[in-house]
């Protein structure tokens, strides 16, 4: 008797495919994500294609606990995968490379969701990016499905994510096997999307994991547009199609990169009015002006009218300037680190060391109000203790001292700063720079 759920009905079965190729360091983390998700009716397959590291001698330990394994001689991943869905005979469907995980509950989720009698054939849920050692980076896969056109339009970002995408065999058996040999998850999703719609799950289900190795470093964001957009490129349709010049369109746009110029002009106009050459400055003024009117005033305009303005117009204003992405920017939402520029998000944690007797936090930074709704508040936490809030209300510097009521213990404590709002840069300067911020960290001491 198959395996059942609550309320009597049977779970089906769900095939894990696994190619890999030398990635022995990894590949036991892999194996055990998929194996302790406790799922009753798993089958797992894992392909080594030719690895030449201690990957098989990984895969002998765990080959009980698995359905299926074997060697073939390095053909590449599309092959592996393609050999290993061979004999897949599942009802849901999914592949997860061998330095990737799925995180707890990940295949109970996706068994739950995939309903062909409702016409939900391929399911995605969220996705991690982890670093090396498999700690998240506080960035997520910025994971989102409209169309099969936009699913084409790889230039604007390719927004589903592989470890999290679960299918029925229909269509497999509709849209397989993998054809390319580079990129082989775009091209299999964009056949995907051209049958099927992808329906979202809002719970992250895996983690992709970046290091030197990945194909994703190795390749270059250069090199990886350019093969996603030959593969993109074949399934247009013919030059005299709608779609056909839609997309042509888009890429062309894309290409000439109308907002970055704008940005480049502003930004030697800036130039030209600070070295005291005035033709030059209003030269590339108004070539900024003149391709990029909007960066112009969001950028310079808007910002200056701000304390002109009642506060609730000004806010309603803001609200509804073009240009927010909030897909783009909610995959950041979880950083809770200093990005490298000092810029930091609605939420920060640090821990800090304190010394014997340490009874001040100090802490200082920089905040630009002209982007924000209002005036920028700071709530402080020492080792899930309120310390106290800090009111900005106006741009530039600040810093602040905030008395303990005991002094502290020697060893690391952790500080929690959380911001009441963020601005988005890519809205006023049209710069790709999609990052919530809300101020800027200078130093955060604990001392005497």
């Amino acid at each position: 008797m198959p395996p059942t759920r609550a309320d009597g009905t049977p779970w089906p079965r769900l095939t894990v495919v696994t190619p890999v190729y030398n990635q022995g360091q990894f590949l036991e983390e892999t194996l055990r994500s998929v194996l302790l998700q406790g799922y009753p009716d798993l089958e797992y397959i894992v392909i080594n294609d030719g690895s030449t590291d201690d990957s098989e001698e990984v895969i002998r330990r765990y080959a009980r606990f698995l359905s299926h394994w074997e060697t073939q001689p390095n053909r590449g991943q599309r092959a592996a995968i393609n050999r290993g869905f061979e004999r897949a005979s599942g009802q849901v469907l999914c592949y997860l490379n061998s330095d990737d995980l799925f995180l707890p509950g990940a295949l109970e989720r996706a068994a739950r969701e995939i309903e062909p009698a409702r016409g939900r054939h391929v399911v995605m849920g969220r996705c991690r990016f982890t670093d090396p050692e498999g700690r998240f980076i506080g960035v997520e896969h910025p994971s989102r499905f409209t169309s099969h056109t936009r699913v084409l339009q790889i230039w604007k970002g390719h927004t589903i994510p592989q470890p999290s995408v679960f299918w029925t065999p229909q269509v497999w058996r509709e849209c397989g096997p993998i054809r390319e040999d580079s990129w082989v998850d775009y091209g299999l999703f964009v056949r995907f999307s051209k049958r099927f719609v992808f329906h979202e799950l809002d719970q992250v289900l895996s983690t992709y994991r970046l290091h030197a190795e990945s194909k994703t470093q190795v390749s270059g964001e250069e090199r990886r547009l350019a093969e996603t957009v030959a593969i993109s490129r074949a399934y247009w349709g013919p030059p005299w199609h709608p779609r056909h010049l839609r997309l042509l369109l888009s890429l062309a746009v894309f290409r000439w990169h109308r907002r970055g110029r704008a940005v480049t002009h502003l930004k030697r106009a800036a130039e030209g009015q600070r070295l005291g050459r005035p033709l030059a400055a209003i030269g590339h003024g108004l070539l900024g002006a003149l391709l990029g009117p909007e960066i112009v005033f969001r950028s310079l305009v808007f910002p200056a009218l701000r304390r002109a303005l009642p506060a609730a117009l000004h806010r309603l204003i803001l609200s509804r300037l073009p240009g927010r992405d909030t897909n783009a920017t909610q995959v950041y939402l979880e950083h809770t680190a200093p990005w490298p520029d000092g810029w930091v998000g609605p939420r920060l944690e640090l821990e800090r060391e304190a010394g014997q007797g340490s009874r001040v936090l100090a802490l200082s930074g920089s905040v630009e109000l002209r982007y924000l709704k209002g005036p920028l508040a700071l709530r402080i936490k020492l080792d899930d203790r309120e310390l106290g809030l800090q009111q900005l209300t106006d741009s530039g510097a600040w810093s602040a001292r905030l008395e303990l009521v005991q002094p502290l213990g020697p060893g690391p404590h952790r500080v929690v700063v959380e911001a009441s709002e963020f601005f988005v840069p890519h809205e006023f300067l049209s710069n790709d720079d999609r990052r919530p911020l809300s101020w800027r960290l200078d130093s955060l001491e604990l001392v005497s």
